[in-house]
């Protein structure tokens, strides 16, 4: 009984005798396409760990300028003596998050505006998540004592009028 002798069992001068070639890859080309593709996947990490980033960025954007809003909402309910310096929480909802109020008094130096001593003031707001203090959100908005101003501007300004008025009342009775 013959059996073929298999190109493994032959020496290599009888493999060159019988013209055998046997099909592969060198060392080189293998070593070649691992580093391809080390390149690639570094690549492709180094991509996904930005936009992972970007995402969470985006989100603390979205989540603080809603949180900002509705405390500046609740703060321009407040009376206007009462808005001082403070900082807090957003409660059991969003425990992540912190806030701190900024209240500066504006005069007429500020303003350009004269008159307005004590009747404006700029509120800004910082949001910034407790765990890591590199993300925050600012918002800043001025609030206007109204409630000093029980008499429209035109008649203070013109003392003449409001004279005559008060004739006009004492005219009545």
């Amino acid at each position: 009984m013959w059996f073929p002798m298999l190109p493994f069992l032959l020496s290599e001068r009888q493999v060159m005798k019988q013209g055998c070639r046997c099909s592969g890859f060198t060392l080189l080309e293998v070593m070649i396409a691992v580093a391809i593709i080390a390149i690639a996947v570094v690549t492709l990490l180094g991509a996904q760990s930005q936009s992972v980033s970007i995402a969470a960025s985006a989100k603390f954007d979205t989540r603080a300028s809603l949180l900002a809003r509705w405390k500046m909402a609740d703060l321009e309910l407040q009376e206007f003596t009462g808005l001082v310096d403070d900082e807090g929480n957003f409660g059991e909802d969003y425990p992540e998050y912190r806030w701190k109020l900024r209240v500066t008094d504006l005069g007429e130096n500020d303003t350009g505006l004269t008159g307005t001593s004590d009747q404006i003031k700029m509120l800004d707001i910082i949001v910034y998540a407790s765990q890591e203090n590199a993300l925050s959100y600012s918002l800043r908005t001025f609030i206007a004592n109204v409630a000093q101003q029980e008499q429209p501007l035109n008649e203070q300004a013109d003392p003449a009028q409001k004279q005559s008025s008060v004739e006009e009342n004492n005219v009545e009775q």
